[in-house]
């Protein structure tokens, strides 16, 4: 998976006024999504001395993004972000590992008869 950074007008145009998300950030700084944009994560000032918030939202198939997970407490900037990539690698890994192996066709090559023109047709699928 890869993330990119993204600026604060993109990550709005996806997550318009989530009063959950704003909730749990005093002050965002920072944002991220990764490539296909159906995960998202912001990075925030937060109150008192351990002050550094992240939030990690994934994309619904109808686009709406919910929160996924809140983490708090962090000491600085850079430990926050260092923490949120992390999760959102783990997050795609896990939500990877959940998706169920679909069927595929298999193709073989033509048999002779079929080059020769004498052959019949049958429409038989395989799945792997």
């Amino acid at each position: 998976m890869s993330i990119k950074t993204i600026p604060r007008s993109a990550f709005n145009r996806l997550v318009p006024q989530n009063p959950a998300l704003e909730s749990c950030m005093v002050e965002q700084v920072e944002w991220f999504s990764d490539t296909s944009e159906k995960s998202l994560g912001a990075v925030a000032k937060g109150k008192g001395m351990a002050g550094w918030n992240c939030v990690i939202l994934e994309g619904d198939q109808e686009g709406t993004f919910q929160v996924r997970k809140v983490m708090s407490n962090f000491f600085s900037l850079e430990d926050a972000r260092v923490d949120l990539l992390l999760s959102m690698v783990e997050s795609e890994k896990s939500n990877s590992a959940n998706q169920p192996n679909l069927p595929a066709l298999l193709t073989s090559p033509a048999p002779s008869e079929v080059i020769d023109g004498n052959y019949e047709t049958t429409d038989i699928e395989l799945a792997v």
